[in-house]
């Protein structure tokens, strides 16, 4: 193990006698700043999976780091630029988060509305409040601007610097996914310009503490499509109802002659839920990827040990009922904001050889993250887990590489057409052929 820096453990030391008397306030002093910062430098020594992969030292960047820490004027300016140093880290399951203020009109949320990047342009996929839709913001509606920046320079500008991503296409698209692109403050005003589809530009001046009083849609959308190839959309991988869910539609799903899943912009969850809809697709074991994590005794680095590793092959998944497994083509459709669970889905998916993958390269990152609370109210999350597909090959920092890939458009996005699902009945027919 390399030394900690000496500057940051004794400016550790002279603040540990305030730990237990930690408030959540705006204001930081210079030892709680340096306090918080040593404590998440080590804990990424001791716990980031892909710690010994770093091509710089960490040490020494945490070490150079300190001044422009101890140089921020709010508690807010200092959590962005440490999670501006996070992202050196280059993982999407490695962040810094902090607990909302005590009043209640500052907790971060977003407008009430999810969005999504397609190509250079930002539309609104969903509404959730009437008071945005009295004012003419619907599904399809483009954002040009915020806050007067053009909305792709307003990310760069206010999003991009500060977030963690294993692969550039997580972080070309994850900040204008679902609700990220206008989280902030709720009593921060802002102002976006809009054009609906009609051409007509108009903008909405606003704090975030709106009323959510629209459906906020479900876990999953299933629909049939032309063929009687059903179009399963999942939404999310979280939720302890995921399974109970699954069950009430999965008997209309065994009546389809086809299934395409839909995965696109689902940000994971519950990898248990991922495998559980996986082992209705298979009426044989299905092969899961391996994966590893540090290991640390104390005695062994006394010894100067190399880095020790646990490393595991899981077992396969086993059918949840063979006798009523999913026997027909399915294909599956991922795009960059396809992450975490969702790539593990992915991998398992390979595993039953029932179909093939379309769309763009997934987000590249799943970990298994540890959660630390760093004090003050701040904390972080950090990356504890390794894994390849069931072939042994690497897919973090990469991620699952479609079979086919197929790009959405803004063209047919706007005319409600969809050029992956076009793909994937397209491949349907061909397995029906055989």
């Amino acid at each position: 193990m390399k030394r900690l820096f000496p500057l940051l453990s004794c400016i550790f030391l002279l603040c540990v006698s305030n730990v237990s008397a930690q408030n959540i306030s705006d204001d930081l002093t210079d030892a709680q700043k340096a306090y918080v910062l040593s404590k998440f430098c080590t804990e990424v020594k001791y716990n980031f999976v892909f710690y010994n992969d770093l091509i710089f030292s960490w040490d020494s960047l945490c070490m150079t780091t300190l001044p422009t820490l101890l140089a921020t004027k709010s508690k807010e300016e200092f959590v962005l630029e440490l999670q501006r140093l996070c992202t050196r880290l280059g993982d999407g399951h490695t962040s810094i988060y902090q607990e909302n203020p005590s009043n209640t009109q500052d907790w971060i949320r977003p407008f009430p509305m999810k969005t999504k990047r397609i190509g250079n342009r930002v539309f609104v996929t969903t509404v959730l409040s009437s008071d945005l839709q009295k004012q003419g913001v619907k599904k399809g509606s483009e954002i040009i601007e915020i806050d007067g920046l053009d909305v792709i320079t307003y990310v760069n500008r206010y999003k991009r610097p500060f977030t963690s991503a294993s692969t550039p296409q997580w972080l070309d698209f994850y900040p204008y996914a679902g609700f990220e692109l206008t989280k902030d403050k709720g009593s921060k005003v802002s102002k976006i310009l809009f054009k609906n589809r009609d051409g007509r530009t108009f903008e909405i001046v606003s704090n975030r503490n709106l009323n959510w009083d629209l459906q906020t849609g479900s876990i999953f959308d299933y629909k049939k499509l032309k063929g009687n190839v059903g179009l399963l959309k999942i939404n999310s991988f979280m939720g302890n109802e995921f399974q109970k869910e699954f069950d009430k539609l999965y008997p209309h799903i065994l009546q389809s002659d086809g299934l395409i899943i839909d995965l696109r912009d689902n940000m994971g969850g519950n990898s248990g839920n991922a495998d559980y809809v996986v082992r209705h697709l298979s009426d044989k074991p299905i092969k899961t990827g391996k994966w590893s994590s540090r290991m640390y005794i104390a005695a062994h680095g006394s010894w100067r040990f190399p880095q020790e590793w646990f490393m595991e092959s899981p077992d396969p998944l086993n059918p949840v009922d063979k006798e009523n497994v999913y026997r027909k083509p399915v294909m599956l459709l991922v795009n960059a904001v396809t992450f975490s669970s969702s790539e593990n889905f992915c991998v398992t998916f390979r595993g039953t050889n029932k179909g093939i993958i379309i769309g763009t390269p997934t987000g590249g990152s799943t970990g298994n993250p540890i959660h630390v609370d760093l004090g003050f109210g701040i904390y972080a999350q950090i990356c504890t887990k390794n894994e390849w597909d069931v072939n042994g090959n690497k897919f973090i920092g990469i991620g699952i590489k479609p079979d086919i890939e197929v790009e959405e458009t803004a063209e047919a996005f706007l005319r409600g057409d969809d050029e992956m699902i076009n793909e994937a009945l397209k491949h349907m027919k061909s397995f029906f052929k055989h």
